[in-house]
């Protein structure tokens, strides 16, 4: 596979389109969006009679139909914890896992491979819960890290999709969307100032899409036009056949708001 460049929910969205022509039934891949981190929109005490006892994360699972997980880049959750959290949503449910900052935050990705096996031990107790893996390297981390990258990607190996994040300019070049594509690596399509990721496909079967903010401070809201040009893109992405992941990062702005916006966008095209 090439590298393609593009010019360019409340509920999991999968489409069924029936080529006529062909007699062909093609089912669309799903759609999975969500926040970086657990966020609601109500406190705990206002929750609907039905979710009264239940947790922040079973309601949240009424709402939208995956979670980008960042608890687990500052330390490794039990695996216990992970299986509790995989039994309090449905079965259409999907986690992201962040890869350990002590695997990915290391001089030169100096990494141990007993500590990813290990991380990779934990997040399989969420099962068929499970989304994909999040490894996002520091700005500092610069393509002179290449052999490094290559090993990280081959010792997690193959048992969860996986996407790729940077933040120094210095990746963004072919030899690395190579790597990439022969790992079946998504390139995370991201919004830092610093190192705005190019509209590139890396993956036969997954885009994965982080929005920051607004100049990538966490904050802020993003226009409704924003919104409906990346609802665009991602419905071509799922007609191509590929699964998309899509959180929102700006939770200390108005990352629900939004999140419930590119929904909309979504669910009326």
């Amino acid at each position: 596979m090439s590298s393609v460049v593009y010019n360019i929910n409340l509920m999991e969205v999968i489409r069924t389109c029936n080529l006529a022509d062909e007699g062909v039934i093609m089912t669309i891949p799903p759609i999975y969006t969500g926040t970086s981190g657990l966020l609601v929109p109500i406190p705990k005490r206002d929750f609907p009679p039905e979710f009264a006892g239940h947790s922040r994360l079973a309601y949240y699972a009424k709402l939208f139909n995956s979670l980008e997980i960042n608890s687990s880049f500052y330390k490794l959750p039990l695996p216990k914890t992970v299986g509790k959290w995989a039994a309090d949503v449905p079965e259409n449910f999907k986690f992201t896992f962040k890869l350990w900052k002590g695997i990915t935050h290391n001089k030169q990705l100096d990494f141990n491979p007993d500590d990813v096996t290990k991380f990779m031990r934990t997040i399989n107790e969420a099962d068929d819960r499970k989304g994909s893996l999040l490894v996002q390297f520091p700005p500092s981390l610069t393509i002179s890290a290449m052999p490094r990258l290559v090993s990280l990607l081959a010792t997690i190996g193959t048992d969860w999709p996986l996407a790729v994040e940077f933040r120094h300019r210095s990746w963004y070049n072919d030899e690395v969307y190579k790597i990439l594509e022969e790992f079946n690596a998504a390139l995370v399509i991201q919004d830092m100032p610093a190192s705005t990721t190019p509209m590139i496909s890396t993956a036969d079967d997954l885009m994965y899409i982080r929005f920051h903010g607004p100049g990538g401070r966490y904050k802020d809201s993003y226009s409704d036009q924003f919104l409906a040009e990346y609802a665009t893109y991602i419905h071509e992405w799922q007609a191509e056949g590929k699964t998309v992941y899509v959180y929102f990062n700006n939770t200390a702005g108005d990352a629900l708001n939004n999140l419930f916006t590119l929904q909309q966008y979504l669910n009326n095209n």
